[in-house]
């Protein structure tokens, strides 16, 4: 090659070299420099509206339920411990729209609103639903669960099982039948119904029924042979920590007791000391708000108080202190996810009593809370054009107070949210607006 082409080539070799040094070490400040903009994602009127399958007009009720409204959607699995295998069931009473119960604000018929009900248990990470069944001579109630099972096969990886109510022998018996033979019956129509579905819930293939209640109303049923006449025989699921003691016990499940004085923590302890004695069978825990049944009918006024979700808290870290990665709980039951009678309705979250106060401070912004930190799972700053239309700039974890605005290109005036996001289940606040001009230095 010609000497003369050969140092042309050299040359302009250095210079692209000096070039690309020069472009690796300005290019972030350069790309820095570019201002922000901004592409909402999202609005302020649908982080203030209700984002749950409550109905919009349920209000706040006498006995605790929160009315609805923006509840988080953290996945419910975050409150349990590191490298939980736990699956979480939501408990599912069937009867609203039903004139022998209060007005929820829907109807539990509606194809509409079951589909809601599934879709907003998915959205919070809850893995199946356990359906409060009265038997089928109890109309209602009977056509919501064969409506809810539809749904169910619709949703893939998303399971159910039944639990057989006392109710279903005391209001839905055969006539004549003594409670032994109610109680077979329910249980053969159970299995041509519900157990036979792909989306059941099974344990070594075995279907799972729970039961409420019946072995104390009724103690002289024969469990063996109420599942006699059965082609597979079913996983029995008894109640509480005498439950893992029953002759024909597949395992235990926990339930919410209010008529004790600490928010049930020794009874969950009594429960969970009896489940890890007992590794060979299902071990079903149990996660709550509170209880206030004074709107129920058959009500006996017992109160246990939510403590602003304090009480919430407090059932998961009990099953917290009991389990861990090399000693798993098998499984959690949400009680409940809508019985809005005695007061244990999680569907429209749980209210945590939190506000969230924030203030500009130069080119900072700088916030408060009053309520309690620990129902907080994040912070998210959002900014806006207008005020309406919301981008999201940042998250921040439970501790920040604070974010520096010129941590981002942003230019001219614009309007700023802080939302405080609740730990799962649990209502998120937004800040009032903020309105900002941020001047940073060069």
């Amino acid at each position: 090659m010609h000497q003369g082409r050969m140092d042309l080539i050299r040359k302009v070799s250095s210079e692209a070299l000096v070039m690309a040094m020069v472009l690796a070490i300005f290019w972030p400040q350069l790309s820095a420099g570019q201002k922000v903009k901004i592409k909402p994602t999202t609005t302020l009127q649908e982080q203030l509206s209700n984002n749950t399958s409550a109905a919009d007009r349920f209000r706040n009720s006498s006995n605790g339920n929160m009315g609805s409204t923006h509840v988080s959607k953290v996945n419910v699995h975050s409150l349990l411990y590191s490298g939980a295998t736990t699956r979480v069931y939501a408990h599912l009473m069937p009867w609203w729209g039903d004139p022998r119960h209060i007005d929820a604000g829907y109807n539990s018929h509606d194809p509409e609103q079951i589909r809601r009900q599934i879709e907003d248990m998915i959205s919070r990470g809850i893995d199946g639903v356990i359906i409060d069944w009265y038997g089928f001579r109890d109309l209602f109630t009977n056509e919501t669960a064969l409506r809810f099972v539809k749904e169910v096969e619709r949703h893939p990886g998303f399971t159910f099982a039944i639990m057989v109510d006392k109710g279903a022998i005391k209001l839905s018996s055969c006539e004549g039948c003594s409670p032994q033979q109610a109680l077979s019956e329910q249980m053969r129509y159970a299995e041509r119904t519900f157990t036979s579905s792909q989306s059941y819930l099974r344990v070594d293939g075995r279907p799972v029924i729970t039961n409420f209640d019946i072995d104390h109303h009724f103690p002289g049923i024969e469990w063996q042979r109420a599942i006699a006449d059965l082609a597979s025989p079913p996983a029995l699921i008894f109640e509480d920590a005498d439950g893992f003691s029953h002759p024909l016990s597949s395992g235990s499940y926990a339930w919410v007791r209010p008529s004790t004085n600490d928010l049930g923590m020794g009874y969950l302890n009594k429960f969970y000391e009896a489940g890890l004695a007992h590794r060979q069978l299902l071990t079903i825990g149990a996660a709550y708000k509170g209880f206030d049944d004074r709107m129920a009918s058959w009500g006996l006024n017992r109160v246990m108080k939510q403590d602003c979700g304090q009480t919430w808290l407090k059932t998961f870290a009990r099953a917290n202190d009991h389990f861990g990665p090399s000693r798993q709980l098998d499984a959690l039951q949400l009680v409940t996810w809508n019985d809005y009678e005695e007061g244990t309705e999680i569907e429209s979250g749980v209210d945590n009593c939190l506000a969230v106060n924030a203030d500009v401070d130069h080119n900072t912004i700088r916030w408060t809370i009053s309520g309690e930190e620990n129902t907080v799972d994040h912070f998210v700053f959002y900014i806006s054009d207008d005020g309406k239309r919301l981008m999201q700039l940042d998250t921040m974890d439970a501790k920040a107070r604070s974010i520096d605005m010129c941590s981002y290109s942003l230019g001219g005036k614009f309007v700023g949210y802080v939302q405080a996001v609740g730990k799962p289940m649990i209502r998120s606040h937004m800040s009032h607006p903020l309105t900002i001009k941020a001047q940073c230095g060069s």
